[in-house]
């Protein structure tokens, strides 16, 4: 038997036997149908010695999706009844318990989930039975439940702790619920409809997002946000689905398969060059944030096997790199959306219109952000990176300084295999150009596809965001160009994206304007990874 710390679980049902008398709703809460979760299945078992209602018979409160602050109703009495959880309930006289009453009434709120703590647990041929448990709190929820799984959605402060397969009572293991694959919050976000939450946005009508309403309340929940008239959007909902067809009653049904939290990251590489050259993202960020890093690193000696000779101490130092959230907005307008279907294409099209917003942004801020009115700091202006001066005007970059550039890096221990060249289109063309005395081409411009020309092995990316407007002496349009290990470029993001509709500004044409905001913040963890030039003249 294992013994496991009290921390709160959540399975979903479907409300069943209900009755409503002199305002006392009856209905079942839990039972013990066995559900997945990381570990394996787990039943709760239903008998007077394993659950413990000491709180659920103390006025134990009916919540609406689990958050604390909309209690709408409270348990009067719970109690077993073939092993089923009973409830009988009373609503509260709040506007929201008014709304949730009559929404059950009409049995348009069909599923309630309880909230659960597990004190032991025993294994049994392969399953996992709670022979110790304790009912905390039950909320009505609007998303369907399925019964074949369960919900392991854990409040945004709580790490849940649960046994191996082995069941040691020594040996338990920290699963944080959001990456459980089996997490119902997962199963939701996998299908969340972004056509959906910006029709439901628009119109005030939720009745065909409420799986959109969920995932973005949980979301304000699990990174204590709160958006007055925006939703969040989960990150795995930017990516390229892989959709299949069922058929259903109504015809088929749209369901989108396995789609993982970081696929945000991927699914916004191709749109951002400092992505797709390697930058590090960090993401499910609160508050601000501080980064260690090495500054001077302790040194290795060689010394005698006999007595007389020891180690001599020497002393790294660390830093800190911080970040802070900041706010990158982007606005699109989209015709007859109002009118569309939520079909792979059409998500598909607005995904990819604002992930390209969004790349082109962070990479704007990532390669040239000054710091300063409300954008990061990008790497031209970094501290600690080592800076090639071309000339007093600028001059045009040759083979030579590219070299130079890697040489830099190099020299400071921070060249690998993962480092490549960061140029713009008017550099990229002008070294293309670059002739012998025989006229033959240095850098064969046929070679490869534009975009993805190597040099010296390394790579070579090109983004129009990499400046081409700089000055110094009496030099102007100048460019820059980078090479760096771009692992030590440290992207930060902050919750999901959050979207807002605008139906009123094109009502005429039928236009619907969607503003997405992200909030990110970028950063370099050691400056000396990146060697620069910022006045390459090339036309």
């Amino acid at each position: 038997m294992a013994t496991t710390e009290t921390k709160p679980y959540f399975r979903f049902l479907s409300i069943e036997d209900e009755e409503i008398k002199d305002d006392i709703l009856t209905m079942s809460v839990s039972s013990e149908y066995p559900v997945k979760r990381g570990f394996g299945e787990e039943i709760l078992e239903h008998t007077p010695k394993a659950i413990d209602l000491k709180r659920f018979n103390d006025n134990a409160p009916i919540l609406w999706s689990h958050n604390v602050s909309e209690q709408v109703g409270v348990i009067e009495r719970a109690y077993l009844v073939d092993k089923k959880l009973k409830v009988d309930m009373r609503f509260g006289n709040s506007a929201k318990a008014k709304e949730i009453e009559a929404d059950v009434r009409q049995k348009i709120i069909r599923n309630v989930s309880i909230g659960y703590a597990v004190h032991e647990m025993e294994e049994r041929d392969g399953q996992f039975y709670a022979t110790r448990w304790e009912p905390l709190e039950a909320s009505f929820v609007s998303v369907a439940s399925d019964p074949t799984i369960g919900v392991s959605r854990a409040h945004s402060e709580i790490q849940n702790t649960i046994p191996t397969k082995q069941m040691d009572s020594t040996n338990t293991q920290a699963i944080s619920t959001i990456n459980n694959g089996w997490d119902e919050y997962t199963r939701e976000a996998d299908q969340f409809s972004l056509v959906n939450a910006i029709k439901a946005q628009a119109t005030g009508d939720w009745s065909q997002a409420g799986r959109e309403r969920e995932v973005g309340q949980e979301l304000c929940r699990k990174h204590g946000q709160r958006t007055a008239t925006g939703i969040l959007v989960p990150n795995q909902s930017w990516s390229k689905r892989t959709f299949v067809t069922s058929s259903g009653s109504a015809g088929g049904n749209i369901v989108a398969t396995d789609i993982l939290e970081d696929q945000f990251i991927d699914a916004l590489r191709p749109y951002s060059a400092v992505m797709e050259a390697g930058a590090t993202m960090i993401t499910n960020l609160q508050g601000n944030v501080s980064i260690p890093k090495r500054a001077t690193s302790s040194t290795a000696e060689w010394f005698g096997a006999d007595d007389a000779d020891s180690i001599s101490e020497s002393v790294g130092s660390f830093g800190t790199v911080s970040m802070t959230p900041k706010s990158i907005g982007v606005y699109s307008k989209f015709s007859r959306l109002m009118q569309l279907q939520s079909t792979p294409q059409i998500e598909q099209l607005i995904r990819s219109d604002f992930l390209e917003l969004i790349g082109s942004g962070i990479d704007a801020a990532a390669i040239a952000g000054t710091g300063s009115s409300s954008q990061p700091t990008g790497i031209l202006s970094q501290s600690g990176t080592t800076v090639l001066a071309l000339a007093t005007n600028g001059a045009a970059l040759s083979l030579d300084n590219l070299l130079t550039l890697k040489k830099n890096v190099a020299a400071a221990n921070a060249d690998d295999g993962t480092s490549c060249y960061l140029i713009n289109p008017k550099v990229e063309s002008a070294l293309s150009q670059l002739k012998n005395s025989d006229g033959i081409y240095h850098l064969n411009p046929y070679d490869l596809p534009l975009g993805e020309q190597r040099f010296a092995g390394r790579r070579m990316l090109v983004s129009t965001n990499v400046p081409s407007n700089l000055s110094k002496g009496s030099g102007s349009n100048l460019s820059a160009a980078i090479y760096g290990r771009f692992s030590d470029l440290l992207i930060g993001q902050w919750s999901g994206i959050e979207i807002e509709t605008d139906i009123y500004s094109d009502f005429a044409k039928g236009t619907v304007g969607v503003r997405a905001l992200a909030t990110i913040d970028i950063a370099v963890r050691h400056g000396e990874s990146f060697s620069l030039v910022k006045d390459a003249v090339a036309t």
